[in-house]
Formats: C-alpha cells, sequence, structure tokens
C-alpha cells in the first residue's frame, strides 16, 4: 500500500495534502493519510525530499495545540543504504524522546521505502494495546479519541542515525495543518476509554 492514489481521502481514509490545494503525488509536496481498521489505524507517508548522505527522517506530530510539546510522533528513518525504521517519540518543548516499548508493541507492519527522492512509509498502530509502562504512556496521546492538531517535520540524520534537528524558518520548518484531525470517528468504546 502506498499513498500515491488518494481518490479515497475523506471516504475510506483521511489525508492531508501539502501544500494546501494540491491534488495527488505528482504535485504535493506530502501526503499523510489514515485509515481506521477495526482496532488500529494504518499510517502512511509520502514525502518530497532529497536523500542525504547520512540519511533522512520525517516526523508527524499529533498535537493538542498547533505548537511544538507534548506531541505524540509517528517518525520514519531512511538511511543512505536504503534501509529505514518506523518508531514513536513524543516531543517535548525542546526536545524529542524515542518511545521503544511503545514502538515495539504499537506499531505493526512497518515499511520504509525510497522512490525517486519520494519518501515512502507507514505502519498499523494498534490502539487498544496500551498496556505500556507508565512513564511511556503518559507521553502518548490516545488518539482513538478526540481531534488533534498535525504537524510535519523533517530533518537530516547525522553519521550514527541521530536525528539533527528541523529548521525553524524557511522551506526546512515544519508544516501545520490548518485545522484538527480525527482518527477514529468510531473507536469501539473499550479502546475509547481505557
Amino acid at each position: 500500500m502506498h499513498v500515491s492514489h488518494v481518490s479515497d481521502c475523506g471516504k475510506v481514509r483521511g489525508c492531508w495534502l501539502l501544500p494546501n490545494g494540491c491534488k495527488d503525488s505528482s504535485d504535493c509536496t506530502g501526503i499523510i493519510t489514515w485509515q481506521h481498521t477495526g482496532r488500529s489505524l494504518l499510517f502512511e507517508l509520502e514525502i518530497d525530499m532529497k536523500m542525504k548522505p547520512n540519511g533522512v527522517w520525517v516526523g508527524l506530530g499529533i498535537s493538542k495545540d498547533d505548537l511544538m510539546g507534548n506531541d505524540t510522533v509517528l517518525e520514519c528513518q531512511f538511511r543512505d543504504k536504503g534501509q529505514g525504521s518506523v518508531h514513536l517519540s513524543h516531543n517535548t518543548k525542546d526536545k524529542n524522546l524515542p518511545l521503544p516499548e511503545a514502538t515495539q508493541i504499537l506499531l505493526k507492519d512497518s515499511y520504509t521505502e525510497v522512490r525517486d527522492d519520494r519518501m515512502l512509509c507507514g505502519a498499523e498502530w494498534m490502539l487498544d494495546a496500551m498496556m505500556l509502562h507508565p512513564d511511556e504512556k503518559r507521553m502518548m496521546h490516545r488518539i482513538s479519541a478526540g481531534k488533534y492538531h498535525l504537524l510535519l517535520a523533517f530533518g537530516e540524520l547525522g553519521k550514527d542515525s541521530e536525528k539533527k534537528q528541523h529548521e525553524l524558518i524557511g522551506e526546512g520548518a515544519p508544516w501545520r495543518s490548518n485545522g484538527k484531525a480525527r482518527f477514529c470517528s468510531h473507536c469501539p468504546p473499550e479502546i475509547v476509554d481505557e
């Protein structure tokens, strides 16, 4: 599954197309889609981005406001050797904290792919597997309930695959959604009320 086609946006899945007004992968810099499937959400990201010598990263921030801080992040890393990975992390006001337990328990069938300077990645995010250690659980938004602002940040990886800081202004600055997204309109109550 790849997000190049967006004909079912607003019907069977939600989409955030960047910049606003673009129609598909031929004129969009970024396409983020999500689809509720039973007890999980399938997230897919497609970003137009040049590979850097050590690789690049892309992060989808899920936020209660439109500012960085207290955000749950789905991040994809694309390394220079063609290998990649998908992770969950948490943004504080000034840093990004990896969530290894949440990544292992909540993300299934993740993938990364680089095709013609387009970075593609995705994962199935389990909604009802919140049996996390309290330290990580408190850093995860319950995305099965409520509406959230979306933030998209990206940048380079360093030599040891550490994420370098994204730009704060200009073309490398994060994108912000104009409104809020609801990921799960019909989630079973036992997921929403955990």
